[in-house]
């Protein structure tokens, strides 16, 4: 028989093989589980043919750093459909560490550092006549940011019973993640922490998309003269991606109204703190914008109603620097005597909010 018969017949019998074992792939979110060692075996296989036997290797690199670490399992099973590594052949997984910057310093922490990584995976047979499949998956790692929480500050005292929520948003942003809320009264003789964790909560609210929530009407209004703890937690499916402090704040201060001069700018920052903006004809107030001039990201949203945004806002334009902002709420169709908040973004994600009564002028 020529040696072209010869490997003609293997090529034949290998594909005949590959098509009764079926293709095997890898599935892995990068963003979510490409963070450190241990999330690197968090990925499934996708089986499309018989149960075969397969032993996985993952090799990280980084684009200026090289090779970081790889990462082999055992041979373990692979059922058709979609698997995740079987818990057993995590544990007995081995990790080799490189000798570069990178790899030393993984060894200590195990999670990447700031990098262009690639994390390619290979899946090989043993027992079939197989050629292994290879797959990468290629993600600009930045480390998040502090997810900090900013209204009600931390041992505030504020007035309102039901408080709009703020916190900075999750940076970098992860498509498809969102956000939890819980909120506690603390009890006498604990702290913050032991009330979020022992106590039932006011508010446990998940699914929340933007670093916003009004106060969910369905929840009993704060207590006056209690303190609470919150704390939010970013997440995507069952990852926990970031996690603010935990802050208390005290339902306790007399509420006012202030009257501001009809030529004056107040800063933004000094109406939230417990008192009420009469505002007539025109909304005013002081803006510091460190960015660049672009358009103010803003809404109104009446207190009793904070889901229901006030429509028909005028455009506003804000410069870097001090802005002086004048909104003609005459052309809204607010209702006098009722209460609003005022919310504005900066282009960095936090918030600005001005709460002020509405009274129309006679």
């Amino acid at each position: 028989m020529s040696r072209m018969l010869k490997r003609n017949i293997t090529l034949l019998f290998i594909f005949l093989a590959s098509a009764v074992f079926g293709q095997s792939t890898v599935q892995f979110i990068p963003e979510l589980y490409g963070r450190n060692v241990d999330g690197l075996l968090k990925c499934n296989t996708i089986n499309t043919g018989v149960k075969l036997s397969a032993i996985l290797s993952i090799t990280v690199t980084e684009r200026k750093g090289g090779t970081i670490c790889v990462v082999r399992t055992p041979e373990f099973t692979i059922l058709p459909g979609s698997n995740p590594v079987p818990f057993a052949a995590v544990r007995a997984a081995a990790v080799q560490f490189s000798g570069s910057a990178g790899g030393r310093l993984n060894s200590l922490n195990r999670a990447f550092d700031q990098g262009d990584y690639d994390y390619c995976f290979t899946l090989s047979y043993p027992h079939a006549d197989l050629l292994p499949t290879e797959q990468c998956f290629n993600y600009v790692l930045a480390p998040f940011a502090e997810l900090n929480l900013i209204d009600p500050y931390d041992k505030d005292k504020i007035c309102d019973q039901r408080p709009l929520l703020t916190w900075q948003p999750l940076i970098p942003g992860i498509p498809g993640s969102f956000y939890q809320l819980v909120l506690s009264e603390i009890k006498t003789g604990q702290n913050p922490t032991e009330a979020l964790n022992y106590n039932l909560p006011v508010i446990n609210q998940s699914h929340i998309i933007a670093p916003i929530l009004p106060y969910p009407s369905i929840a009993p209004q704060l207590v006056k003269g209690k303190k609470y703890a919150w704390q939010v937690t970013a997440y995507k499916d069952q990852t926990v991606l970031n996690r603010s402090e935990i802050w208390e704040f005290t339902v306790d201060c007399q509420d006012s109204v202030k009257k501001v001069a009809d030529d004056g700018y107040r800063d933004i920052e000094d109406l939230s703190k417990g008192n009420y903006y009469i505002a007539s004809r025109y909304l005013k107030f002081a803006l510091v914008n460190p960015y660049q001039a672009q358009d103010l990201k803003y809404t109104i949203l009446p207190l009793n109603s904070p889901d229901k945004k006030i429509r028909r806002l005028p455009k506003l334009k804000i410069i870097s620097g001090l802005n002086q902002i004048k909104i003609d709420l005459s052309l809204t169709n607010l209702k006098s005597g009722e209460y609003y908040v005022l919310n504005a973004w900066l282009p960095n994600g936090s918030t600005r909010s001005l709460r002020f009564i509405y009274l129309e002028e006679k």
